[in-house]
């Protein structure tokens, strides 16, 4: 039975491609890269400056969607039940 990958080489080939403008500004999926080990295996400040910013973004994001849907459905049901008293 064959492998179903090729596991006979040590080098990885994808890590050689360029990077794009997207994911240089991390916007977009970075190509492969080595992998860091060791001492020198931490988050960048950068990374976790993102992450926090995103994180308030979305927390943000969503407080507002979920209010607006909160009111929406106060004031609907306000209108139906001033239209059945009234």
């Amino acid at each position: 039975m064959q492998a179903v990958m090729n596991t006979q080489h040590d080098h990885e080939y994808a890590v050689d491609r360029p990077w794009g403008a997207a994911a240089l500004s991390g916007l977009w999926f970075h190509p492969p890269h080595k992998v860091v080990t060791g001492q020198r295996a931490r988050i960048r400040w950068f990374h976790r400056l993102r992450s926090l910013i995103l994180l308030t973004v979305f927390v943000v994001a969503g407080g507002i969607a979920l209010a607006t849907v909160i009111g929406v459905m106060v004031i609907g049901a306000g209108f139906l039940l001033e239209q059945a008293i009234g």
